[in-house]
C-alpha cells in the first residue's frame, strides 16, 4: 500500500531482550507493516543499549521506525499490543521495567496531544531515553516534537540517560 495524505506520520519504538531480540525486532516491525492502514516510511538501525531502570537483565536491541497511517491513535494501541501478545509478552505477569519478547511503544503520532489513563502522546518518557532518542535521531534529527519547539536533536543534547547504546 502506498502512503496517502490523508495519512499522518507515525513514530513507533520497538524493544526486546529475550531470545533473539534483533530478529524479534525486525520481525515486528514487517508484521506492523502488514496492516493495511499503516505503511512502512523509514527504520532506524537496531542498537543494543543497557536496561535502563533495572539493570539485572539481559541488553536489548531497540528500533524506531517512521510510518504513516490513517487510524486512530487508540485503534493503532490496540494492535501493537495484540502484536506484543503474538510476540508471547503478557504484561499481566511480567516484572515491570523487567525483561520482554516485545514491546512496541507509539513514540509520536502527527500532531496528537493525548495524556489519558489508556495513553499518552508523546510518549511520557522519550526525552530521558538514549534508545529512543537515537534511533530517531537516524530518521529525522530536525524533528519537531508535537505540544514544544523543541528537535529531536534538542533532547538529546539534555539527555539524562548515561546507559551505553550502540548501533548493531
Amino acid at each position: 500500500m502506498t502512503a496517502r495524505p490523508d495519512m499522518q506520520d507515525l513514530y513507533l519504538g520497538f524493544g526486546s531482550n529475550i531470545g533473539d531480540p534483533a530478529h524479534l525486532v525486525t520481525r515486528a516491525i514487517k508484521e506492523v507493516a502488514g496492516n493495511a492502514h499503516i505503511v512502512f516510511e523509514k527504520q532506524s538501525a537496531l542498537w543494543r543499549t543497557e536496561p535502563l531502570y533495572d539493570r539485572d537483565q539481559p541488553m536489548f536491541v531497540n528500533a524506531v521506525v517512521k510510518y504513516r497511517s490513517d487510524l486512530d491513535p487508540y485503534e493503532i494501541l490496540d494492535f501493537i499490543r495484540l502484536i506484543e501478545t503474538r510476540f508471547l509478552r503478557d504484561r499481566d505477569r511480567e516484572r515491570p521495567k523487567g525483561p520482554r519478547t516485545m514491546d512496541i511503544d507509539i513514540l509520536f503520532y502527527g500532531d496528537h496531544l493525548i495524556r489519558d489513563e489508556k495513553l499518552t502522546i508523546p510518549h511520557p518518557r522519550f526525552h530521558e531515553r538514549k534508545f529512543i532518542l537515537f534511533p530517531m535521531a537516524e530518521i529525522d534529527v530536525n524533528y519537531i516534537v508535537p505540544g514544544t519547539t523543541k528537535r529531536i536533536a534538542d533532547y538529546i543534547q539534555c539527555c539524562p540517560d548515561n546507559s551505553k547504546v550502540e548501533k548493531i
